[in-house]
C-alpha cells in the first residue's frame, strides 16, 4: 500500500469516528454560542468588554486544540497510535495531519469572531491572532497528548490546562475592574495567553511590538512539546 493510500485509509477511519461521535460539529456550535453569549454583554459591561471578548476568543484554539488531543489520547490508550510506526512518516508530518483540520476551523472561526463579537479588528490584527492561535492549537493538542495515557487523564489535563491558560486575561480583568496599582498579570508572562493579551491590547493602536515576543514564547512552548511527542509517543 502506498504512502498516500495509507493516509487515505486513516482519514476514512477518522470520518467514520466523527460520524459516530460528531464532536467537531458540537464544538463549532458550542464556540458560536459562546461568542454570541459574550456579544450579549457588550452594552452591559462597557470598558470591560474588550477583555471579555478576548476571553471568548481564547476558547477557540483551546477547544479545537483539545479535540485532536483527545483523539490522540484515545489512540494511545487503545495502542493504535503505536501501530502507525510502521508507516514511513515523521512525527511532525503525523502531527500536521492530525492538527490540520483543527487549524483550519480555528482560522475560519477567528476570522469570523470579530463580526460575531461586534469588535473592530483590522486585517493585520486578525492575521496576527490567527498566527498565534494556530500555534496554540498545536500547543494544547500536544499538552494533552504528551501528558495523558487515556481519555480520563486527558479530561483532567484539559481542565487544569484550561484554568491555567485563562489566568492572564482573568487577572488583568480583576486588575482593571478593581483599579489595582500592581498589574499582577505580569507574573503569568510565561504563559502564551499573556502575550496573546498583550498583542490584542495593542491592535486598536496599531502597536504590534509585542508580537515577536508572543511568537517566541509560543514557539518556546511548542518545540519542546514536539520533541517530547517524538520521544514518548511516536
Amino acid at each position: 500500500m502506498s504512502f498516500v493510500r495509507k493516509f487515505g485509509t486513516i482519514y476514512r477511519t477518522d470520518l467514520k469516528l466523527l460520524r459516530r461521535d460528531p464532536m467537531l460539529l458540537y464544538s463549532v456550535a458550542m464556540t458560536l454560542v459562546l461568542l454570541l453569549i459574550v456579544r450579549y454583554f457588550k452594552d452591559r459591561i462597557g470598558v470591560y468588554y474588550s477583555l471579555l471578548a478576548l476571553l471568548g476568543l481564547i476558547f477557540i484554539p483551546m477547544i479545537f486544540g483539545m479535540l485532536p488531543g483527545f483523539m490522540m489520547a484515545d489512540e494511545k490508550e487503545d495502542k493504535t497510535i503505536q501501530a502507525l510506526k510502521v508507516i514511513p512518516i515523521s512525527s511532525e508530518a503525523f502531527l500536521a495531519y492530525r492538527l490540520t483540520w483543527a487549524s483550519i476551523v480555528t482560522a475560519l472561526l477567528t476570522a469570523a469572531a470579530p463580526y460575531i463579537l461586534d469588535i473592530e479588528i483590522p486585517q493585520k490584527g486578525i492575521l496576527a491572532l490567527i498566527a498565534l492561535f494556530l500555534l496554540e492549537v498545536w500547543i494544547y493538542g500536544l499538552l494533552i497528548t504528551v501528558f495523558s495515557e487515556s481519555r480520563m487523564q486527558a479530561l483532567t489535563v484539559s481542565k487544569v490546562l484550561g484554568w491555567l491558560l485563562m489566568l492572564p486575561p482573568v487577572i488583568k480583568l480583576v486588575v482593571v475592574w478593581r483599579n489595582l496599582s500592581t498589574d499582577w498579570s505580569r507574573f503569568t508572562a510565561f504563559l502564551p495567553t499573556y502575550w496573546l493579551y498583550k498583542v490584542f491590547e495593542g491592535i486598536p493602536t496599531n502597536d504590534y511590538s509585542d508580537f515577536p515576543i508572543a511568537l517566541a514564547v509560543h514557539l518556546a512552548w511548542l518545540v519542546p512539546l514536539v520533541l517530547l511527542f517524538r520521544r514518548r509517543v511516536l
